[in-house]
């Protein structure tokens, strides 16, 4: 069984996900895009060993509590290859558009299309490479639990205006998540959660 918990972070109130597996505790952070003292208790309340930290994109408002993250948990950083230099770029990782000159050591691994991420027996994570809001956006598929960042969301995807952003791409990403089991639980970027059933009869950027 893995525990999910779910905090609004940061200005624009972006999802960071802390997963873990109930049995042996090992989990990972998911978009740490600012950082609270409660996340913080729950990992030591929980005894949550973090062994990883994913980044569905390389946009600032998703990752702007990396320091803090890195600090506390030593875990690598794992982004898509396509999306690395969003690390090391304000421009890309658009933390200039927020008024920031954002910079962040590179990432301790990147990811490819169909890697299989193992945090322990009863936790893994499939990275389903999903482009147009970031050329590197991914998803991270766990059991039917489905991690999305701003691919998705309830009702809507994300925007395509930022540098590297591309409309027809995003629309065939969501077309290809549309082809996942209705029962698949979504965890947006931003807003609360979907289903891949729900999206697909009532998402206008999924028809």
């Amino acid at each position: 069984m893995i525990k999910i918990n779910r905090y609004m972070v940061g200005p624009l109130m972006a999802n960071c996900y802390l997963i873990w597996s109930d049995s042996d505790h090992k989990g990972v952070i998911i978009d740490p895009g600012g950082w609270t003292k409660q996340i913080e208790k729950d990992i030591a309340d929980n005894q949550v060993q973090i062994k990883k930290i994913l980044l569905t994109h390389g946009h600032y408002d998703h990752m702007a509590g990396l320091p803090q993250a890195s600090a506390l948990t030593h875990a690598d950083v794992c982004i898509h290859r396509d999306d690395a230099d969003c690390l090391v770029s304000p421009g890309k990782n658009i933390s200039l558009l927020m008024g920031q000159s954002a910079v962040f050591p590179a990432a301790d691994e990147l990811l490819h299309e169909g890697d299989q991420i193992k945090i322990s027996p009863e936790l893994s994570f499939t990275v389903i490479h999903t482009p147009g809001h970031t050329p590197g956006g991914v998803c991270f598929l766990a059991d039917q639990n489905m991690f999305t960042g701003d691919t998705l969301f309830f009702g809507s995807v994300g925007r395509t205006d930022f540098q590297g952003g591309s409309y027809p791409d995003i629309i065939k990403s969501v077309k290809r998540l549309m082809t996942y089991p209705d029962e698949i639980v979504v965890y947006p970027g931003h807003g609360e959660k979907t289903s891949i059933k729900f999206e697909r009869m009532n998402n206008p950027y999924a028809q």
